[in-house]
């Protein structure tokens, strides 16, 4: 379903390299619940962290703006219920310096989709009169660029950062059904060790489509000399499996091109950050 996100407010603050590369060097970005699986009588509350950081699960960068025209007024984070409405009680988002921290209120059994999806960013690109290539915030007609500049290109990016939980058992999640998010048979709590999951990439709703590649990356890289990140690509179906080693906290990171009709924009781009938990056989 697609949904009104006006709840949680967080300030972000976006560059794309932590948007949308896979690379080693780059920063992930994520959100950390304090629980992915929750049981009992009485309701619950799961705390949810949100981060950017190299060491995947170790914070560093809240969701803050440093530049002029990375702010993000409605930077959201919000839950849909099992039943697919938005959660109406949450905490608040407190900007923690190196996190963000809130808390979302599960009162019914079944899963619960927690997502932060932020307005579009514009990012103009440049390469200055060394030839090196450069970036501001803004589109092309209101960027401050060197009179200089050459190649300018606009590209638009749509970044969401999502994670599931579930109170006394699992349900077929709610979808957003904007930018992308996983789908598919395998659901996303309930993930051992040694078994296959396979899911769906989703992109406004629908198969995502072949060729998309999709980093999985275990969280603790800061322990880890190798940071173990495998590459997986979607088939035409957008769907893609791995089978877990090692249980444990996960980032599943992914992006794709989509087209842009409007005016001063070159390129678009979707990219997603997708926390999972993997529990031992």
């Amino acid at each position: 379903m697609k949904i009104n996100l006006l709840k949680t407010a967080l300030i972000g603050a976006l560059s794309l390299s932590a948007l949308v590369s896979t690379s080693a060097s780059a920063h992930g970005r994520w959100l950390l619940p304090s629980h992915t699986s929750l049981s009992g009588d009485k309701a619950h509350y799961v705390m949810i962290d949100a981060s950017i950081s190299n060491e995947i699960f170790a914070p560093d960068k809240a969701f803050k703006p440093k530049e002029k025209g990375a702010e993000y007024d409605d930077t959201l984070l919000m839950a849909l219920a099992p039943n697919g409405e938005e959660v109406s009680e949450t905490i608040r988002a407190y900007y923690l310096k190196r996190k963000s921290s809130a808390a979302v209120s599960l009162k019914e059994e079944g899963t619960y989709h927690i997502a932060m999806t932020q307005k579009p960013m514009y990012m103009t690109f440049y390469k200055n009169e060394e030839g090196k290539r450069k970036r501001v915030f803004g589109k092309k007609s209101e960027a401050k660029l060197p009179s200089n500049a050459k190649d300018v290109t606009t590209t638009k990016v749509i970044s969401t950062v999502d994670t599931f939980v579930s109170r006394n058992g699992t349900s077929k999640p709610a979808q957003l059904g904007l930018g992308l998010e996983l789908g598919g048979p395998t659901h996303p709590n309930d993930l051992f060790v040694g078994e296959q999951a396979r899911f769906q990439l989703l992109q406004d709703g629908k198969p995502a489509g072949e060729g998309i590649e999709v980093s999985i990356l275990k969280g603790d890289t800061r322990y880890r000399n190798e940071r173990g990140e495998i590459k997986v690509t979607t088939d035409k179906n957008g769907m893609f499996s791995t089978t877990w080693k090692e249980p444990g906290l996960y980032l599943i990171e992914t992006s794709n091109k989509v087209k842009v009709n409007e005016e001063g924009v070159d390129a678009g781009r979707y990219a997603l950050f997708t926390t999972l938990e993997v529990a031992p056989e």
